[in-house]
Parts: structure tokens; C-alpha cells; sequence
């Protein structure tokens, strides 16, 4: 497959939002598609929370979702599941379509009206005429055992937004998203003092280009490693000179320091970063604002469907709205 073409479509996510749009464009004789899915295979979020048996609904949380497109699916075990959405890209003949270990980090649109993928992979920049982002999210950011005490809680965040330059700052996490904040903050020259913490001794929930850059910018003393420990509780400095207080972290194994600012990164936020790299329109709760009947964003020509524009969470619904993007599509290309 040559990549130096530009795409009719670029599908970011290999979910159910994401085949769902690969099939429904399929089906509307689109071809020129790629699927960019950062895990190494489809249905990941289902691959890693469902347990082995485990029911897969079409619907959320009692709220109920009749299909509107051409791809359906029957309740079942998981395992079951993963073995229609297999047989289903396979019938529709787009398996050559999913890209994995793609990790996508940003989409813009270039003076041509042409949007530019950034993905960290050999492709370098894809080009595509329309992009769908059905990338997911589960549930709200978790939160550690211990309590955030009233007056550092604007310290402690769950995203960059809120950094300052040269401040002293502890991200909490050993994935892709930790990973990705401790480097990113050191690759802004803004001065910051980056230190990661993650619980276990050695990094093993990244993806290869991540794990590689921090074990590099550890090695290189750009980055502070504080593995192998847990924190126990987070407290005010005592009479500290600066409002609010800044934070001291006591560790496991007794020793303390203090940051700053606290980011914890311990998955499950929506991926506001990324959105926000992409120039979208977002509402309060940090989803994307939309057109509710074809789900293009504020961009002309970029589309948000699935998890990432609501948290109902409902594969009916990520159907629903992958034919509601690609029929749009389909009538403007």
C-alpha cells in the first residue's frame, strides 16, 4: 500500500466507532481509508476491562439504542464479540485498512484544506480529505486512595493545562499518558523540574516509543525517576511563603519532597490533550461541541463519534454515530 497519496478518510481509533466507520464507508464505495489504532489490535478497551466472559451489551447503563447503519452486532460474551468484529471487518474487506501501533498525536488542517496526521510511526504525516477521531475513554481519571487536602487541590491536577514555567513538578503514573506528560513537559523548555513516580520498579505499561524516550531522559537526567514506590498521603507545606501552599508528597518508604504541582496520570480521563491539539471546540466537561446529526466539529471535515463525545459509553450508539459521520461524508466528497 503506497502512503504517498492522500486519503479520502483517516479513521484515528479501532474500537467499535472506528470499524464501524471503516465498514459503513466501505459500503459507500470509499476505499482510499486508513484506520490508525495506537494498541496492537482492535477493540482494545474491551480486550483489556472486560473479563474473560464477561457480556457485551448494545446498550449503557438502561439506556436503550436501536441501530441506525449497517453494522449491528448480537449480545454476547466477550470473546464472542471480538470474534464478530473480526468476521465483520473481514466480510467488508477493509482488514488492510487497520494501521495498529500507531500512536497519533495531534491532527491539523494544512493551507490546502488537507488535514496532517502526526502519527509516531514510520508513515510520518498522513494526509487525508476528512478525519473521524473515535478514540475512547473510560470513565472519569482515577483518583488514589488518599485524600487531596482543600488548600493544594488547585495543585493537584490530572492534566498539563495548569502548569507554569520553571515550576517543580511530580507526574504520578507509569502509561502511555504518564509517560507522554514527564517527557512532554521537558520537551517544552519551560524550565520545569520533572519528576515520575510510578509504583512498580520498572516501566512495563508503555508503548515502545514512550518507554524508550523516558528511560532515555532518565538516563540523560531530564527527567527525575522516583519507581519502585507508592505515595502514601499528600499534604500543605507547613507556613509555606506562596498561596496556595505547595505540595509535600510523603512516599511509602518514609522518604518526602516537595512539588510544585502533582499530576496524576492514572488513566481513564477523556483525552482533552489530544482534542485540544486539534484545534476542537470543547464544552465544560471537556468533550467536544458537535453536530448532533452528522458529528462534525467545529473544523469542516473533522468528526467526533463514540466515547469521546459522550460518557454514555453504549456500542449502539458508537454505530449509530460512525454511519451518522460517514453518510455526511459520503455526500461531500
Amino acid at each position: 500500500m503506497s502512503f504517498d497519496k492522500v486519503f479520502d478518510i483517516a479513521i484515528i481509533g479501532a474500537g467499535p466507532g472506528g470499524i464501524a466507520s471503516a465498514i459503513e464507508a466501505k459500503l459507500k464505495g470509499l476505499d482510499k481509508i486508513i484506520v490508525l489504532e495506537k494498541a496492537d489490535n482492535h477493540s482494545d478497551m474491551i480486550r483489556k476491562f472486560y473479563k474473560p466472559g464477561k457480556r457485551v451489551d448494545k446498550d449503557w447503563q438502561g439506556k436503550k439504542f436501536e441501530f441506525e447503519g449497517n453494522v449491528t452486532f448480537e449480545e454476547c460474551s466477550k470473546e464472542e464479540f471480538l470474534e464478530q468484529m473480526d468476521k465483520k471487518i473481514k466480510d467488508a474487506g477493509v482488514e488492510n485498512k487497520f494501521k495498529y501501533n500507531h500512536h497519533v498525536y495531534g491532527v491539523k488542517k494544512n493551507n490546502e484544506g488537507i488535514f496532517e496526521i502526526g502519527s509516531d510511526h514510520e508513515l510520518g504525516i498522513i494526509q487525508a480529505k476528512k478525519v473521524i477521531i473515535a478514540i475512547g475513554r473510560m470513565g472519569k481519571p482515577n483518583k488514589p486512595s488518599y485524600k487531596f487536602p482543600a488548600k493544594i487541590k488547585p495543585r493537584l491536577n490530572f492534566n498539563l493545562d495548569k502548569v507554569k514555567p520553571g515550576e517543580k513538578v511530580l507526574v504520578v503514573g507509569g502509561g502511555d499518558t504518564a509517560g507522554e506528560y514527564a517527557y512532554g513537559l521537558v520537551d517544552m523548555n519551560i524550565g520545569c523540574d520533572v519528576t515520575l513516580n510510578y509504583r512498580r520498579p520498572e516501566i512495563v505499561r508503555m508503548n515502545p516509543t514512550n518507554k524508550e524516550i523516558v528511560e532515555r531522559y532518565f538516563k540523560e537526567g531530564k527527567i527525575k525517576s522516583k519507581l519502585g514506590v507508592d505515595i502514601e498521603k499528600v499534604e500543605p507545606v507547613e507556613n509555606d511563603d506562596v498561596t496556595p501552599p505547595r505540595v509535600k508528597v510523603f512516599y511509602k518508604d518514609g522518604t518526602t519532597d516537595v512539588f510544585d504541582r502533582v499530576i496524576y496520570a492514572l488513566g481513564g480521563t477523556s483525552p482533552v490533550d489530544f482534542l485540544k491539539n486539534c484545534n476542537i471546540e470543547l464544552n465544560e466537561w471537556g468533550e467536544p461541541i458537535y453536530n448532533e446529526e452528522t458529528m462534525e466539529t467545529n473544523i469542516e471535515g473533522l468528526y467526533t463519534i463514540g466515547d469521546v463525545v459522550t460518557s454514555q459509553g453504549s456500542i449502539a450508539l458508537a454505530f449509530n454515530h460512525a454511519y451518522r459521520a460517514i453518510n455526511d461524508i459520503a455526500k461531500k466528497l
